[in-house]
């Protein structure tokens, strides 16, 4: 699977809106599929985990997280916008104690009712109603929209200056903390608005997985962008996982395309990490007995069976004759063909015989390569190819590409690799078709 598939947390500063930062990390990963799981109030700071690639598909598992919040209330003054942003709809003069706030808290914690505020990104008829507010035409929010919500804890941290409180908030999803502010205000009989937010965790991410659009964009001009990236699995870590181990290359292929997978596993009904021999595959669910996978999350490379790329064999730089392994790279393909990086069971056509082979694509990271490459290894055939046509037909997915201690240990890797791409049945067809 891509690097570039997963989830960014960005650092939002107060003032961006969750869509400029979708819009980005769009530009900075020049990735067209992004997207949130839930906004952060523009006046807000902190984590917004943010999904590129098919991890766009996680929302579902992300969006119902817990979140933590650290707020400044302010006492008495309240505005039209719930925040330091709006205009001030009521002044007082009145002092809360630290004491008395600390006893009212305790009001608001389990489950609450709210009703989100005029400047909100929910919608009436269509339209977002902080919209419909800017421009005048809502006097009054909907009571259908009222909602639900859980607040798990709520205590004050710290007082800041008189009427003027940190408070640390661990709630739901839907949780407005800018009403929050002002109903708690009410409770007191004082005019409150939040003065200022920070989002500390999101779920399972948190402020020191997070990344301002500034560091990104640094990271991107050094070449670590993909550190910033958290793998897909380890986005949803708190699914429960199941393992299927030494099960055959075809019925993994069939579970990838929706064949259920016998098992005595008990946990029916419930989303679970499935990993196939130490490789993620995605979301699956166990319905009556059979696993099945609902969401195909896993390496593209799986997906590789019957590609063909054709081109010519071109100048090697001969490290696989150094080791045992001579082989053939590929030239003057359609790069709009190309696998993803990997070791691959393929059949190469080369002179019109057809032979058993293994295919990587990578930039040699053992050898400190830096260009990508096509380099494939013919089980059973020793002459020098250069300068001929040649076509690899891709079968199967062996492994992903890695770097490694030493050339000895790439050595019995490929050994491993050569056995597996001669034991692979699906190569038969290639091979017997029209010699």
């Amino acid at each position: 699977m891509s690097r570039r598939e997963g989830v960014i947390c960005v650092l939002k500063p107060p003032g961006m809106s969750s869509s400029d930062a979708v819009t980005d990390i769009r530009r900075v990963f020049n990735e067209k599929r992004v997207g949130h799981p839930g906004t952060l109030d523009p006046a807000a700071a902190g984590v917004l985990p943010i999904c590129i690639g098919r991890a766009t598909r996680l929302f579902d598992f992300l969006v119902d997280k817990q979140k933590r919040y650290i707020a400044e209330i302010a006492f008495g003054v309240a505005t039209d916008t719930e925040d330091a942003t709006g205009k001030p709809t009521a002044v007082s003069e009145a002092v809360v104690e630290l004491e008395t706030l600390a006893e009212v808290l305790r009001q608001f914690t389990g489950e609450i009712e709210q009703t989100p505020p005029a400047y909100s990104a929910l919608n009436v008829g269509g339209v977002k109603l902080y919209k419909l507010a800017r421009q005048g035409k809502l006097t009054q929010t909907p009571e259908v929209k009222r909602r639900s919500i859980t607040i798990y804890k709520l205590q004050v941290l710290k007082q800041l200056a008189v009427n003027r409180f940190l408070i640390e908030i661990v709630c739901s999803k839907g949780t407005y903390i800018r009403t929050l502010c002002k109903d708690i205000g009410e409770a007191l009989g004082v005019p409150a608005h939040m003065a200022f937010l920070l989002r500390t965790d999101s779920g399972a991410f948190s402020l020191e997985d997070s990344y301002s659009i500034a560091e990104l964009e640094t990271m991107r001009s050094e070449g670590r962008l993909n550190d910033a990236v958290i793998p897909i699995d380890k986005a949803i870590a708190h699914l429960p996982e199941i393992r299927l181990e030494g099960i055959s290359a075809k019925k993994i292929d069939l579970l990838i395309k929706g064949t259920g997978f016998k098992t005595d596993d008990c946990r029916e009904g419930m989303p679970l990490r499935v990993y196939a021999d130490g490789d993620f595959l995605g979301i699956g669910e166990i319905i009556e007995g059979e696993l099945k996978l609902t969401v195909w999350l896993g390496s593209e490379a799986r997906q590789v069976k019957g590609v063909k790329l054709s081109g010519v064999v071109g100048e090697a730089k001969h490290i696989g004759s150094k080791l045992g392994f001579p082989t053939a790279n590929l030239t003057g393909y359609n790069k709009k063909l190309l696998p993803p990086e990997g070791v691959y069971a393929t059949v190469a056509e080369v002179r019109g015989a057809r032979y058993r082979a293994i295919t990587s694509i990578g930039s040699n990271p053992t050898f400190n390569g830096e260009v990508v490459s096509v380099e494939t290894y013919m089980l059973d055939y020793s002459d020098d190819c250069y300068g001929e046509p040649m076509t690899v037909i891709f079968v199967q997915w062996l492994r992903d590409m890695r770097r490694f201690n030493s050339a000895d240990e790439l050595k019995e890797q490929l050994t491993h690799d050569a056995e597996r791409s001669r034991r692979c049945r699906d190569s038969l067809k290639y091979i017997d078709f029209s010699r």
